[in-house]
Formats: C-alpha cells, structure tokens, sequence
C-alpha cells in the first residue's frame, strides 16, 4: 500500500506522463498556432500605418468627389466603396471581395491597387493559422485538426497547474513558480521559465484555446453558443433607432436615378462615432442600398451594423445590428473575436498576442525540457548495456 500521499505522487506522476505526452505529441503545431497568433495581433495595426503612406495632404476646404465619380474614377465594375473617418485616407473601391483600388476623395486619383505585399502577408499567416495553408478539400481536415491541437494545449493548460504548484506550497517554493529565477542555467532556466510564464498565462490562454476549439468545430459551438448566450451583453449601437417610411415594394422597378451622396450622408450622420462605412453599390433595380457601418476596431461586432437606406431618397430604412442578432448568433461572434482579444478592442488584441508569445516560450522551454529528458534516459540506457 502507499505510503502517507503516496496515492497522490501516483496521480501526479500520471499526470506528468500524460501533460509530456500530449506535449511532444502537439507541441510542434501548437507552437506554430501561438506564433502565427502573435502575428496576427499585430494585423490591423500594421496595415493601418501602412495606409498612412497613400493619406492625401491639403484637404482643408477641399470638396470630396462624390461616390459615383469615385467608383467611376477606379476603372472598373464597382461592387462597394470603404470610407474611413479621417478625411485624408483614401476611398477604397472594390471590385468583389478582395481586388481593391485606393482613390483620392479629392482628385479621384488611382494611389494604389490593392492587396499590397503586406496584406498578402497577412492573409497567408491567417491561413497557416486556421488550416496549415492548405486549399480544396484539405481545409476542413486541416481545421479538425488544429481544432484537435487546441484542444490538447487546453489539456495542457488544466493539467499544468497541478504539476506546477510545490507540494508542500512554501514562500521559497513558490517563489520558484511565479517569479523568474536571476541566474538559473540550462534545465533549471528552463523549467522556472516554464513554470513562471504558464503560471501568469493559464488563465487567457484557456480561453484561448477553449475558443478556438469552438471555432474550429461546428458541433461543439453548437452546444456552447447557447450556454455563453445568456452573459454577452447585447447593448444597441449606436444609440435610439429613428427609421424613415419605407416606400414600394422590393421588386418594383427603379424609375428615379440612385443618389449615393444621399445615402452616405444619411449614413455618417447615423452614427456619429464611425470609423469606417462600407457602400455596397446597388443594381439598378434595386430600391435599397446597404451600408456597414463599424464604430470600433475590426472585430468589434457590438460596436457594428448594417445600415439600410432608400437608394433615392437616402432615408434610412432600417437598421440591422448586433443586438438584433439571435442570442447564439452573438454568443458565435463573441467566441470568435473573444480567440484574437479583437472582441475588446486594440488593448484586447495587443494582450492575445502578448500572451500568444508566452505560449511560444512555454512550448520552446517545454520541449527543451522533454528533449533534456529523453538524452537522460538514452544515457541511462547505453550505460546500463555498457
């Protein structure tokens, strides 16, 4: 029988070969998810201050090209138009989702065409991120598993605490788990930066990982959506709907011109705090024009909506936002920008990333130890055969 905790020792060391084993078999890819996190954190302002070098000076007084000669001014079939709230940014007009031209609001000038080397960059780390960079029928393989590997780091992340924490728990002893050891060489660094780093990580990185599982598969978001349904706050943006008469019906026939102009006023005085609007261009038959309409940073979505206006008289017809959404549909919202930090804005997505490269040391230092570990026990083995 065991001795006074014994069984706990035994419990511990099953543990311990548990968390090594699950960690040398998904350390590599979880190390490459948490660089690629890091990565990311930095997107939106990386690609933000690189927009700086197209902004236009001299713009005081000056009179904006109206969205009609700008959509015109890109030199092809425009789908959509982005305005930011900085009157020297350039207009971005689309053609389908992803080739863009950026066009002075004042002279309607071609000042690039877009994606540009950095965006690129970008979407190739989101894809290494989400699926391994793979196309076609891959993804979704290559989704499961890094969902699976999230999974695992979560284990990960539950099971190291126990291993981490001293038994006895003592000042000295503890000292050793959440303060950096000045000094401490190979094995020893190591393990204190090991302990230390995931002692003041656990908690984010959980939720973390915990969320990306959600994202990755569908089935499990479907049982969590409902349960963090009933805590995300659904707070309109940005403020009391006043909403004009909607004329006609849907599929009546346009007879008087669209007037985009209207439309966009209509939309910059909807909300007095946006930070960029989305025009989507309509068909001729079309009665209504869609305009998103963000209030905060990508990511944000309590701070965003979709803003429908009449294409001739630029009322504003309805107006679609976060807290119209069902309770799962905000709660799938939540976890997906919950994962990047972007959910809380600017200060959210710097500490998601922060805490991404921790994950980094913690999978660098853990493996360290695992391959320390391993030259052990080859060295233990030759001498017993020797």
């Amino acid at each position: 029988m065991p001795g006074p905790g014994g069984g706990n020792a035994m419990i511990r060391a099953v543990i311990f070969r548990l968390h090594l084993s699950v960690a040398v078999a998904a350390g590599a890819v979880v190390f490459m998810l948490a660089a690629t996190g890091a990565i990311l954190s930095l997107e939106e302002t990386g690609t933000g201050l690189a927009e700086r070098r197209y902004f236009v000076a001299g713009v005081e007084g000056a009179e904006r090209l109206g969205p009609e000669a700008m959509a015109a001014a890109a030199g092809f079939a425009a789908t959509s138009l982005r305005y930011r709230a900085d009157a020297r940014a350039p207009v971005r007009v689309y053609e389908g989702r992803d080739r863009y031209a950026r066009i002075d609001p004042y002279t309607g000038a071609v000042l690039g065409i877009g994606p540009d080397g950095l965006e690129r960059f970008f979407e190739g780390v989101h894809n290494w991120h989400r699926w391994f960079n793979v196309s076609g029928g891959s993804v979704r393989r290559a989704r499961a598993v890094t969902g699976a590997v999230n999974a695992a780091f979560l284990f990960l992340l539950l099971t190291g605490p126990i291993l981490w924490i001293p038994r006895p728990v003592t000042r000295r002893s503890l000292a050793n788990v959440i303060l950096l050891r000045r000094g401490a060489r190979g094995a020893w660094r190591d393990l204190n930066w090991h302990q230390v780093v995931g002692i003041w990580s656990v908690l984010p990185l959980a939720v973390i990982a915990a969320t990306g599982v959600t994202t990755s598969y569908p089935a499990v978001g479907d049982r969590v959506y409902p349960v963090v349904a009933t805590v995300v706050p659904d707070a309109a943006w940005p403020g009391p709907v006043v909403l004009g008469e909607m004329e006609g019906s849907d599929d009546s026939p346009r007879a008087p011109e669209t007037d985009l102009a209207a439309v966009l006023a209509t939309a910059k005085a909807w909300a007095p705090g946006w930070r960029t609007l989305t025009l989507n261009v309509p068909r001729p038959t079309d009665s209504e024009v869609r305009v998103g309409v963000q209030g905060g940073r990508a990511g944000q979505p309590q701070r965003a909506g979709m803003l429908i206006v009449d294409a001739v008289t630029g009322a504003a017809l309805e107006w679609e936002s976060f807290a119209d959404d069902t309770p799962s549909r905000r709660a799938q919202q939540f976890l997906r920008y919950a994962h990047t930090g972007e959910y809380w804005g600017l200060a959210g997505q710097l500490l998601a990333g922060l805490f991404s490269l921790a994950a980094v040391l913690m999978v660098w230092t853990g493996l360290s130890l695992a391959v320390r570990r391993l030259r052990r026990f080859l060295r233990f083995r030759r001498a017993l055969r020797g």
